[in-house]
């Protein structure tokens, strides 16, 4: 298991984030999920400097800013502004104790060294959980270690049931033969949809934790995999030029791939499913939303990360119809919206079944 810096507000604090959005426009959802405290999620030695990575600070980037110490002596950083967070980078020579000063508090915040080294030369995936049974995790991992030859997991942990966890950290030690795998706990507010379109995001998390973990974790892996637990990437052909899809983004010029997929369908599910007893598919029932796989180091990879957008301005020359994704319509605990329904127009699927008899015996 690892550790984020973590620095939040107090809860005692007179300081909070605006929210964008107006108050007339705001319900209840969006109030509840809306991250109101944190300042930053974490802070990483890198090879050149250490860096923060932030929400988006919007009214607290000038206390953020005037309170942070190094060493007990106020540092400027170099702000970073991107759609749904930031980075804020320290001169290359400032080493030392990090703090930040608040009405007279000063507030740890610790730094945690890169560790490139920890997934060097793996294929490597990548997902956030929150009280996600183990049993799915388990066999989200086999599958796409049988199917595309995934070898490290990067699971983010957003405040899980600590037993749950520590089941899911057991499990995939004893019933997975990835060659690596960290838990990292961000227990952080996930934040939801904006409400308008030119409203700032409300939902900052997620994006933030792909691009701190490829900055910690992951300069010297070899591949990176973005899918969630509730999506499996569709097999290869076993005579076709690319045999995962790990593969398919090295062979792209600028070392990423982006795919949509198709939901598939758990017949007369009326609760909670495994990914496994899905077999229906419905030609219509599209999902539009692209997933990703990119080479750290790559063109792709000079840009920042985004759950479905990645690569910047060459997003348009990573499109592929050569790779598809399942996305398992009952494999939900319903945290955001139920959605157990079964397509009324679909049918069984043979080669979603076979996938499923040979990945996941």
């Amino acid at each position: 298991m690892a550790e984020v810096s973590g620095l939040r507000l107090p809860e005692g604090s007179r300081y909070r984030r605006d929210m964008p959005l107006p108050p007339a426009q705001r319900d209840e959802t969006y109030v509840a999920n809306f991250d109101l405290r944190t300042l930053v999620y974490d802070a990483i030695d890198g090879p050149e400097r250490i860096s923060l990575f932030c929400p988006r600070l919007l009214n607290l980037w000038p206390l953020l800013r005037d309170g942070l110490r190094l060493d007990g002596v106020p540092v400027r950083p170099r702000r970073h502004r991107f759609l749904r967070f930031e980075r804020l980078d320290l001169p290359k020579t400032a080493r030392g104790e990090l703090t930040v000063e608040i009405d007279g508090m000063q507030l740890a915040l610790p730094v945690h060294p890169a560790a490139p080294d920890l997934f060097a030369d793996l294929d490597v995936m990548i997902a956030m959980v929150k009280d996600t049974p183990p049993d799915w995790i388990v066999d989200w991992a086999n599958y796409h270690v049988s199917a595309h030859g995934a070898q490290g997991l990067i699971l983010l942990d957003n405040g899980s049931d600590s037993d749950l966890i520590q089941e899911t950290a057991a499990r995939l030690k004893d019933d997975t033969s990835l060659n690596r795998v960290a838990i990292v706990s961000v227990p952080f507010p996930y934040g939801g949809k904006s409400k308008g379109r030119f409203v700032v995001p409300a939902k900052y998390l997620q994006v933030a934790m792909l691009n701190t973990m490829r900055a910690r974790f992951l300069g010297q892996a070899r591949g990176l995999l973005s899918v969630d637990v509730d999506e499996f990437v569709e097999p290869f052909l076993s005579d076709g030029p690319h045999k995962t899809i790990f593969d398919l983004a090295r062979a792209r010029a600028v070392g990423c791939v982006t795919f949509t997929g198709r939901w598939a369908f758990a017949p007369h599910a009326s609760g909670p499913q495994p990914q496994r007893v899905h077999d229906h598919t419905d030609p219509e029932a599209t999902c539009d939303n692209p997933k990703w796989c990119m080479v750290p180091g790559g063109w792709a990879d000079r840009f920042a990360l985004a759950v479905h957008r990645p690569a910047g301005p060459l997003f348009g020359l990573t499109r592929s119809r050569s790779a598809r994704y399942w996305h398992f319509r009952a494999t939900t605990t319903g945290w955001k919206t139920p959605r157990f329904e079964t397509s009324p127009t679909g049918h069984r699927d043979p080669a979603l079944v076979t996938a499923m008899q040979h990945h996941l015996p």
